[in-house]
C-alpha cells in the first residue's frame, strides 16, 4: 500500500501535514502504526458524520411524527362532527311532527322527545370530544421529550456569545458572495474570499 493509497480522501495540505506530524512523532510513512493511525483518524471522521447523520434522522422523525399527531387529530375532529350530524339526521327523520300541533307539550311527546333526542346527541358529542381530547393529549404529553445534546447546548452558547453574533454578522454581510461561492464549488475548489471588517 503506496503512502497515496493510505492518505487518500485528504486534500494535498492535510497529507502534508500528517507526513510531517508523523516523521516528528519517529514513525515513516511505510510503517504499519502509521497505516493503522491514518485509518483510525478516517474512522473518527466517519463516527463524527455518522453523529450528525443521525441527529438530522432523528429531528426528521419528530418533525415527521409530529404532522402524523395534527393529521390524526384534525381527522378525529372531522369524523367527530360527521357522526354527531349523521345522528341528528337520523333522529330528526324518525320524529315526523304533525304540523305545529305536535309540537306541544300537550301529549307529553313533541316537545319532550326533541329535547331528550337533542340532550342525548349533546351528552354523546361531549363525550366523543372528550376522549378524542383526552387521546390527543395524552399521545403529546406524555411520550415527547426534548433531548439536546452537550454538543447542541456548546454551538448554542457560542451562537450568543460575542464571537458568534459577530459571526452572524459576516455571514449576513456576505450572503451572496457565499452562496456564489456554493454554486462555483468546481471551480473555487472550497475556497471564498469574504469581507469580514466595514468598508
Amino acid at each position: 500500500m503506496t503512502l497515496q493509497d493510505t492518505l487518500q480522501g485528504y486534500s494535498p495540505s492535510e497529507q502534508k501535514r500528517i507526513v510531517e506530524g508523523a516523521y516528528q512523532l519517529g514513525i515513516t510513512p511505510d510503517d504499519p502504526t502509521f497505516r493503522m493511525m491514518a485509518t483510525l483518524g478516517r474512522y473518527e471522521e466517519t463516527m463524527i458524520d455518522l453523529q450528525a447523520r443521525m441527529e438530522a434522522m432523528i429531528e426528521a422523525w419528530a418533525a415527521l411524527i409530529d404532522q402524523k399527531l395534527e393529521k390524526t387529530s384534525k381527522e378525529a375532529e372531522s369524523m367527530h362532527y360527521t357522526v354527531v350530524s349523521s345522528a341528528v339526521r337520523d333522529e330528526i327523520k324518525k320524529i315526523k311532527p304533525n304540523g305545529t300541533a305536535g309540537m306541544k307539550v300537550q301529549s307529553g311527546w313533541g316537545l319532550g322527545t326533541v329535547s331528550l333526542v337533542c340532550g342525548l346527541v349533546a351528552a354523546g358529542s361531549t363525550l366523543l370530544g372528550s376522549l378524542t381530547t383526552w387521546n390527543v393529549v395524552s399521545n403529546l404529553g406524555t411520550n415527547q421529550s426534548v433531548v439536546v445534546s452537550r454538543n447542541e447546548i456548546k454551538i448554542l452558547q457560542w451562537a450568543k456569545s460575542q464571537e458568534g453574533k459577530q459571526m452572524y454578522q459576516i455571514i449576513l454581510k456576505n450572503q451572496a458572495a457565499i452562496e456564489a461561492c456554493q454554486t462555483q464549488q468546481s471551480k473555487t475548489q472550497g475556497y471564498c474570499l469574504i469581507q469580514v471588517g466595514n468598508r
